[in-house]
Order: structure tokens, then sequence, then C-alpha cells
């Protein structure tokens, strides 16, 4: 797709939500270029930055940005999830810290069911597309439910692989590659859009 089939889009885009009664904060617009295996030294030339400059019908620019935000999911130029994944992280942490301030009992039954209800939500949202292949990212995402667990009464003796059996849980590794794999069959079964 050229530059110019791009902008023509952006243009029709435009035009059919003010036809439609929709107004789009096109200050807020954002592209995301992808560059896979390209040299930094060609990704920052001038050349390559004009090319990439889309402009609005009002005429505010959009310019590139190496890391875009969009329904919760940050998605990087480099097609990494690391940044995703060290936001979620650190908000599944956040959570955790919060429920366990706030709750003063660590039985299994009310920590499982704060943990199961508050924060592991926070780090399988959407993991079907954002699935970590890094260790350091696979090992960041499975840190949060390492430590929640090691804080339930009578299971900080026990090392993680022994507290997931005895508390019935998956590895959230696990849980991810189930997720898609029951994605992917709904979808080769018409049972979910493609």
């Amino acid at each position: 797709m050229s530059e110019n089939e791009l902008q023509e889009d952006l243009n029709r885009v435009v035009a059919w939500s003010a036809a439609n009664c929709m107004v789009l904060h096109e200050d807020k617009f954002e592209v995301l270029h992808y560059y896979l295996h390209v040299p930094v030294s060609l990704r920052n030339m001038p050349t390559v930055v004009q090319y990439r400059c889309y402009i609005t019908p009002e005429g505010h620019f959009i310019g590139s940005k190496k890391i875009v935000r969009d329904l919760g999911i940050v998605m990087s130029a480099d097609g990494s999830w690391s940044p995703h994944v060290g936001n979620i992280a650190a908000d599944g942490r956040k959570t955790a810290g919060w429920v366990l301030r706030t709750f003063q009992d660590r039985s299994i039954t009310t920590m499982m069911t704060l943990y199961k209800s508050l924060v592991r939500c926070k780090l399988e949202y959407c993991c079907p597309l954002w699935n970590p292949t890094k260790i350091s990212d696979i090992q960041a995402v499975e840190s949060v439910q390492r430590k929640f667990t090691r804080r339930i009464d009578g299971m900080k003796q026990y090392d993680y692989w022994t507290r997931l059996k005895k508390l019935n849980l998956m590895s959230l590794q696990r849980r991810r590659e189930r997720y898609i794999l029951i994605h992917m069959w709904k979808m080769d079964n018409g049972a979910a859009p493609n």
C-alpha cells in the first residue's frame, strides 16, 4: 500500500465519521511503523521521517510513534511485546500489593478468590494477542503469581510448582497456551471471527 493510498483511506475515515455525526479527535491520531530487521541508521534518516508523516483533513500532522497504546495493549515499532509485558506486570504487582495491604486474611479461599478476580485478569487481558516469547517477559508475568502465592497461609515453604499443584492453579504461560489453542479451534470451527 502506498503513502497516497493510506492518506486517501485516512481522509475517507474522517469523512465517514463526519457524515455519521462522530467526532474524531484528530490531534490524538498516531501512526506506528513496524521496523523489523531494519538498521537504526536507516530508520533515522531524514527522508524516512518525511515519508512517515500523514496529514488529517484539518491539517494536523500525524507523527510516527515508537510505542502506541490501543484498547489497553501497548504495541512497539520493533514488534516486541516487552513494553506491554512490563506494563501489565507492573499493574499486576500494584494490584497484588493493594490486595495484600488491604486484606489481612491469608486463607487459601480468600486469597485465591481475590487473586483470580482482581490480579490474574489484569495479567491475562487479551493474552492470545501479546503472548510473550522472551524468557524475561515470561518470567516477569509469572513472577506476579509466584510472589502472590507465596503469601498465602501454609504455602511459603513450598517451591512455586508445588504451590501451583496445592492451589490447583496452572502457570500463566500454560493458561496463555491453552487460550490460544481454544481460540484457534473456535476460529477453525467458525465459532469466532478470524
